[in-house]
C-alpha cells in the first residue's frame, strides 16, 4: 500500500493532471516518493536567492514526477562574543525556523560552528543539530529518502540519519566540498566515508565526478547533471530596454560579471583588465555583493576608472535577467568552480563569454562559438581575452540555442533516474 495518495500535489499546492500521473506511474509504479531534502544551501528568508539552483532542482523533479518534499535547510549558530559582532552570524540568527515555500516546509534548524577553526566537527555538529527534529518528522510522515547536497559537512548528517532511518541518501556534490576540502586537515577520511555510504552521488560537473573517483568511489555510483536554466526567465530581450531600466548608457560597450564578491571569483583581475583595455565607452558592470565589495571599490577608484565600473550589489532575482540583457558580454574570472550557473544564465540570454579555462567552466563554454577561454589567469591574461571577444562577430542566437538546452525540466528527467535506482520496494 503506497504511503503516498495516488495522485499528488505538484509542489505549488495543485493537483497534477492525468497525464503527467501516468507519466510518474511509468517510471516509478504507484509508489510516489517523500524525500527530504537536507542542506544548507537553500534560500530563506533573509537569502531569498540563496542556492536558488537547490531549490529549482527540487521544485521541477517533484513538478514532472509528483515526488513530495520537506526541506530541512540547518543554518549556522555561534554563541555571541562581547564586544565583537560576527555579522553573518547575526543574520543567520534571524531565519525563521519554518517556513512554507511554494507549499512545501521548509525547516531551519541550528547547528554549532565555531568560525575558521573545527571544520573537522562540523559534520557531527549539524547530525546533532538536526537529528531530533528530522526524526519527529519522519516518525509523522515517512521520508524514502534523502536528498543531501555538500558532501561534507552536510553529507555527514545525511548519510548518518539515512542510516538511523534506514533509508537510502543520495548526495550531490557540488563544487568547493570536492574540490578544496578534501585537501584540508582532517577532513578527506570524512568526504570519503561519505562518498562510500551514500547509495549515489551526483556530481554537477565532469570535474567533480573525477575528484570523486580519485576518492576511491565506484564508478558505477556516480552521475553526472548539471544545473538547468529556467528559459523563461533567462533568454534574448532588447537591449535598449534592459538599459533603460537599469540605468546604463546606450552607446557603451557593457561587459558583465555576475557572483559572490570574494577573491576566488577574481573581480579584481577583471577591473584590472578593463583598466588595459585600449578601448572607450566600455562598463563593467559587476552584480552581486560580499566581503571584497569595499577593497573592489577601492581598486577601481585607484586605477582612475570612474563610472567605468558599476557595482549594482545584490540584485533581486526579478531583476538579474535585465543585467543579461543590457551586456555585450559575459566574463568570469574565477580560480576554480563546480558548475558556474551564472555561465548558463548568460548563454541562455546569448552572451559569448570570456572566462578562465578551468574545469567546471570548460564544459558549459566547450566551443569556440560560444566564448573564449583565458589560460592565463590575470588581469594582462583576461584583457586579451576581452580584445579577442569584442573584435569578434557572434551568432548570438547559436549562443542561446545551446544555453537554452539546458532546462530544469530536462535535469528532472535526468534525476528521476537516479532516484528510481535507489527507490525501496514497499
Amino acid at each position: 500500500m503506497p504511503r503516498n495518495p495516488p495522485l499528488a500535489t505538484d509542489g505549488w499546492g495543485g493537483r497534477m493532471g492525468k497525464d503527467n500521473e501516468g507519466f510518474r506511474r511509468l517510471h516509478f509504479g504507484n509508489c510516489l516518493m517523500h524525500i527530504l531534502t537536507l542542506s544548507t544551501l537553500f534560500p530563506n528568508a533573509l537569502q531569498p536567492v540563496h542556492a536558488l539552483f537547490v531549490r529549482a532542482r527540487m521544485e521541477h523533479f517533484s513538478r514532472q514526477y509528483g515526488h513530495r518534499w520537506t526541506v530541512v535547510a540547518p543554518v549556522p549558530f555561534f554563541p555571541k562574543i562581547p564586544f565583537r559582532t560576527l555579522k553573518a552570524y547575526d543574520t543567520f540568527a534571524r531565519v525563521p525556523r519554518y517556513e512554507e515555500t511554494r507549499g512545501y516546509p521548509v525547516h531551519h534548524p541550528r547547528y554549532l560552528v565555531t568560525p575558521k577553526v573545527g571544520m573537522r566537527f562540523y559534520g557531527a555538529w549539524m547530525t546533532a543539530g538536526v537529528r531530533r527534529l528530522v526524526k519527529v518528522l519522519h516518525a509523522k510522515d515517512p521520508f524514502d529518502a534523502i536528498d543531501g547536497h555538500y558532501v561534507y559537512p552536510d553529507g555527514t548528517a545525511a548519510v548518518r540519519l539515512g542510516k538511523e532511518l534506514g533509508i537510502p541518501v543520495v548526495l550531490s556534490a557540488r563544487g568547493t566540498d570536492l574540490n578544496l576540502f578534501p585537501k584540508l586537515p582532517g577532513i578527506a577520511d570524512l568526504i570519503r566515508s561519505n562518498l562510500n555510504s551514500s547509495r549515489h552521488l551526483i556530481c554537477v560537473s565532469e570535474g567533480l565526478r573525477q575528484e570523486a573517483l580519485k576518492l576511491g568511489v565506484s564508478g558505477e555510483k556516480v552521475s553526472v547533471i548539471g544545473n538547468g536554466v529556467d528559459t523563461n526567465r533567462f533568454r534574448r530581450g532588447d537591449m535598449r530596454t534592459a538599459r533603460e531600466f537599469l540605468g546604463l548608457p546606450h552607446d557603451a560597450t557593457v561587459i558583465l560579471s555576475v557572483g559572490h564578491l570574494t577573491g576566488l571569483k577574481g573581480f579584481h583581475l577583471l577591473i584590472d583588465a578593463v583598466s588595459r583595455l585600449g578601448r572607450d565607452q566600455v562598463v563593467l558592470a559587476i552584480v552581486g555583493d560580499g566581503p571584497e565589495r569595499g577593497p573592489l571599490e577601492r581598486l577601481a577608484e585607484s586605477l582612475h576608472l570612474g563610472d567605468r565600473v558599476r557595482f549594482a550589489g545584490a540584485v533581486g532575482n526579478d531583476d538579474l535577467p535585465a543585467w543579461y540583457q543590457s551586456a555585450d558580454l559575459f566574463a568570469l574570472a574565477s580560480s576554480r568552480e563546480g558548475w558556474p550557473n551564472v555561465l548558463c544564465e548568460a548563454q541562455a540570454c546569448g552572451l559569448p563569454v570570456v572566462a578562465t579555462k578551468i574545469r567546471g567552466i570548460s564544459e558549459i563554454v566547450h566551443g569556440d562559438e560560444l566564448g573564449i577561454l583565458v589560460e592565463e589567469r590575470s588581469g594582462e591574461g583576461l584583457c586579451t581575452g576581452l580584445e579577442r571577444a569584442l573584435s569578434k562577430a557572434w551568432d548570438r542566437s547559436l549562443i542561446a540555442s545551446v544555453g537554452s538546452a539546458r532546462t530544469w525540466d530536462r535535469v528532472a528527467d535526468e534525476l528521476a533516474s537516479v532516484f528510481d535506482t535507489i527507490r525501496e520496494p514497499r
